[in-house]
């Protein structure tokens, strides 16, 4: 019953490994989603929010331990890109936006953009096997896609192109390489290398920063693991002919208690995740003191085997953040299970380890709110089996007070030329991070069917719905209000692996970040995944297509716009 309940809950909050459709980087498998609000400006910026998830905040805003090797990004944390050395293997990978070469005049008439280079996504790497526990990787990466809209603006900012290979200002370009060394207790690495990266701040700059170098090590010791990180930005601004440098370690250390402690009563983690940066010049934000330490510890209960509590808790001198669920699990009937749960979470902030200030010409936005935040929720998840066949679903009710949200004390709008006389625009902002002083409700509700044959298929159906009821205006992103999803998988031969997913979500919106809110209308999304492999070589060729179906639309001022593409992947893996 244990195992059963464990697998229902796992199908319903990790429905991205279900289908098991390439996505461009890791990081991005948001991008697969049908299940609730992920709204797309580029690989380093998103809205990620899972419907029924509680609260009106991006997931990536929310800090936890389980991000302590996440990059963070200004105030998001997020995966991509991700320094997190890959398998052993040697791999590449390149695609582009459909419309390019034969299609280039069809999509001209098709699209008041134009279309040039459709922005391709290139990458190149490789780790080796094992020798007596000593290995080495290296990896070049980059992704274009979202950035040719914004392309002419941003090309202004920086003295050349801004990336290692290509003309597109792409959002990211990373080259790194390094050693590691693995065996049954030790698992440590040591990567360097040199980034061009593009974030998105509060003002709804695209703000461009060059690490030169970056550093990162990982030291895994048991049930011990630390990370520590040096990169050196230099930032510039052509536009107001700015420069600045930030010179960042960033380092992190958890403990968790061994298997006997975890198969017992209790279970418990302490850790600390610390920040400082050295600031010269105009770097566009600023930690308070200049550094930020965050100790954290973590408990889990288990009083009888269907009852569990997880709390977190961590405090510094500025900032807390408390997140804790109690779940139980009833069996009812031989296939039927049930679960209920309550969470909860507080806090003075989002993300305690994130920067202070950011500054926009001639005003300072103030990047942290006064009082807290609470957020609580209850649910019921149920699921019966019948043969093959498991039928589940899930309803919640989850209530918000304090909600972070922006203040806007006033919108510019800054207008360039392109090469080809075309204008484009960037939409800025400035006031101050703040709280919604009232309650936020949602009432939320889902169903799905998973259907297996052995490896050779799998198929998963779901559907879901959230009405959320408060002043919802005043939260920078309302939500998707309904999805429905449909997966599957095939295996044919042992050897040809077709994946893909076709969904529907309905309409989201933007109220603060522009002056007029901007509606991103619900649209139906096909991604699919062909892949021929050959096990007995260690050799995977896939193509997948993503977007298909959908508008070319833009999901976040600023951004980009997403269309339809082809990524194409060939590895050996050793």
């Amino acid at each position: 019953m244990r195992k059963f309940l464990l697998t229902m809950v796992c199908l319903l909050f990790v429905p991205c490994a279900f289908a098991q459709v390439n996505v461009e980087m890791e990081g991005m498998e948001y991008e697969t989603r049908a299940d609730g609000t992920f709204l797309i400006a580029g690989p380093t910026f998103f809205f990620d929010r899972i419907l029924g998830a509680g609260g009106v905040h991006s997931e990536s805003e929310l800090w936890s331990s389980s991000k302590l090797r996440d990059r963070l990004l200004l105030n998001r944390m997020s995966g991509t890109p991700s320094w997190t050395p890959l398998a052993a293997g040697i791999w590449m990978k390149t695609g582009n936006e459909l419309g390019d070469m034969i299609y280039q005049n069809f999509n001209d008439t098709q699209h008041e953009s134009g279309i040039g280079n459709r922005t391709p996504i290139l990458e190149g790497g490789f780790t080796t096997p094992s020798f007596k526990g000593f290995w080495a990787t290296a990896r070049l990466f980059q992704d274009d896609h979202f950035s040719d809209r914004t392309g002419a603006v941003r090309k202004k900012q920086v003295d050349d192109s801004f990336a290692f290979f290509g003309e597109n200002w792409p959002f990211f370009s990373t080259a790194y390489g390094g050693l590691g060394f693995t065996n049954s207790f030790v698992n440590a690495s040591l990567l360097a290398g040199e980034e061009y990266l593009w974030y998105y701040s509060e003002s709804n700059m695209w703000i461009p920063v060059h690490y030169k170098p970056r550093v990162e090590g990982r030291l895994d010791l048991g049930h011990l693991f630390m990370t520590v990180t040096y990169q050196d930005g230099f930032y510039q601004n052509n536009w107001d002919k700015e420069e600045g440098h930030r010179r960042e370690v960033d380092y992190s250390a958890k403990y968790s208690c061994g298997e006997f402690c975890r198969n017992s009563v209790i279970g418990y983690s302490v850790g600390i995740a610390y920040r400082a940066v050295d600031d010269s010049g105009y770097v566009y934000s600023k930690l308070k003191d200049g550094q930020v330490y965050f100790p954290f510890i973590e408990f889990r209960l288990q009083p009888v085997s269907r009852l569990t509590v997880d709390v977190m808790f961590g405090i510094n001198d500025r900032d807390w953040l408390v997140q804790d669920s109690t779940q139980y699990g009833i069996s009812a009937f031989q296939n039927f299970g049930t679960i209920i749960g309550i969470k909860n979470i507080s806090g003075s902030r989002l993300n305690p380890l994130a920067d202070t200030k950011e500054f926009y010409k001639n005003h300072t936005i103030d990047l942290t709110a006064n009082g807290q935040m609470n957020l609580i929720q209850g649910y019921a998840i149920l699921a019966d089996t019948i043969g093959n066949v498991v039928l589940g679903g899930k309803g919640s009710y989850w209530a918000e007070h304090g909600a972070e949200t922006f203040e806007v004390d006033g919108y510019d709008v800054f207008k360039i030329k392109n090469e080809k006389g075309e204008t484009r625009s960037i939409d800025t902002r400035y006031g101050n991070v703040s709280r919604i002083e009232d309650w936020i409700n949602g009432v939320t509700g889902e169903l799905w069917m998973d259907f297996g044959y052995k490896d050779m298929f799998k198929f998963n159906a779901s559907a879901g719905f959230e009405q959320i009821s408060g002043i919802i205006e005043k939260a920078e992103v309302e939500p998707v209000e309904f999805f429905v999803g449909f997966t599957g998988d095939w295996l044919i031969n042992g050897s040809f692996r077709i994946s893909h997913s076709i969904k529907y979500r309905s309409d989201a919106g933007w109220n603060l970040r522009t002056q007029d809110p901007l509606t991103v209308k619900g649209d139906w999304y096909w991604d699919a995944t062909f892949e021929q492999q050959f096990p007995k070589y260690g050799i995977f060729l896939s193509g997948t297509l993503l977007h298909v179906l959908a508008d070319e639309v833009v999901e976040v001022p600023n951004g980009g716009y997403d269309r339809l593409r082809f990524i194409c992947t060939a590895k050996k893996m050793f």
